[in-house]
Order: structure tokens, then C-alpha cells, then sequence
């Protein structure tokens, strides 16, 4: 999957908005639509809500890789 920018003169996609899409987001593997037109709006509602869901680690729970080799030895 990967976004790309949309030059089209399209209207966003997501739910009753009426927008220019600014962003089209590009699948892998689907049929004839294969994307999805976004404006920045929603774009950015999308990544918020995406952002609440899903929460990356944080660098002081992971292990350094240099800690790892000494333990194999």
C-alpha cells in the first residue's frame, strides 16, 4: 500500500465529504479500483484515528542489538 499524490480533480471519498482529493491511497493486489481518494481533512482524521489504535514501541523497551550478541555468546 503507499499514497501517492492525486492530480485528478476528483471529490474525496471518505463519507459525505465534498472536497478535492489531495491524496489518492494506492492497494496492493485489488481489482480495477485500486484507490481511494482522500483530502487532506480526512487524511488527517484517518491518522488520528489510526494513531489512537495503533501505538508504536518506545527505543527505552528495546533492546540494544549489541546486547543481544553478547547474551548469544
Amino acid at each position: 500500500m503507499e499514497i501517492i499524490e492525486s492530480n485528478n480533480h476528483l471529490r474525496c471519498e471518505l463519507g459525505a465529504c465534498k472536497n478535492k482529493a489531495a491524496h489518492a491511497v494506492k492497494f496492493d493486489r485489488v481489482g480495477i479500483r485500486s484507490r481511494m481518494y482522500v483530502c487532506d481533512k480526512c487524511m488527517r482524521e484517518l491518522y488520528d484515528a489510526i494513531g489512537a489504535v495503533i501505538v508504536p514501541k518506545s527505543v527505552e523497551t528495546a533492546k540494544a542489538k549489541r546486547s543481544r550478541m553478547k547474551e548469544a555468546r
